[in-house]
């Protein structure tokens, strides 16, 4: 039986020099259109499962919230490794680290995982969630590096790089499960 899930990107993070950016809590206001994207989601999740990392969980919990269904949160869902990448000031320095990480993705480029690594891991940990929630809908809260590497896997039409460009803060996309092909 086909099912729906909805992958999320995080709010805006508060980006803190010096501190790892898996440690990086929601920026103030992060959750402000909230409201809008629970809106969006249709169907309905019936669970929100988030990354264990702050800025997705707080996003995760907001969203359950706000809706008025189960939050949990579980491991394999974190972004891509990068424990020892370093911090870019200058946003563009940071986007071409990922142009590169998506051209080369059997190679550890950035950080401590290559992109085939990092979406094996998250694809790995999707299906574990989807087995452990049997709900219709299951919401997915995330990252977008990862969320960009599963959905352009699972269709190649789309080009990963472009996508994660696209992906804003706090969007999501909806795919069918298990095929997660991507809905129009």
């Amino acid at each position: 039986m086909a099912r729906t899930l909805h992958l999320i990107k995080h709010g805006q993070p508060q980006i803190q020099p010096g501190v790892p950016a898996h440690e990086w809590t929601l920026a103030p206001g992060a959750l402000d259109a909230l409201p809008a994207l629970a809106a969006r989601l249709t169907p309905r999740p019936g669970v929100i499962v988030s990354s264990e990392e702050p800025k997705a969980r707080a996003t995760g919990e907001g969203l359950a919230e706000h809706l008025h269904v189960p939050f949990r949160a579980m491991l394999g869902l974190h972004e891509q490794l990068r424990y020892t990448a370093p911090f870019h000031a200058d946003v563009r320095d940071f986007q071409a680290d990922l142009h590169r990480f998506f051209a080369h993705p059997d190679e550890v480029v950035s950080g401590e995982e290559s992109a085939h690594d990092a979406r094996a891991r998250f694809t790995n940990a999707v299906t574990a969630v989807m087995r452990a929630n049997p709900h219709d809908t299951v919401a997915v809260v995330a990252h977008g590096t990862v969320i960009s590497l599963l959905v352009a896997h699972h269709n190649p039409q789309v080009d990963v790089t472009q996508f994660w460009t696209d992906l804003p803060l706090l969007g999501a996309v909806t795919l069918d499960w298990p095929t997660m092909t991507l809905r129009p």
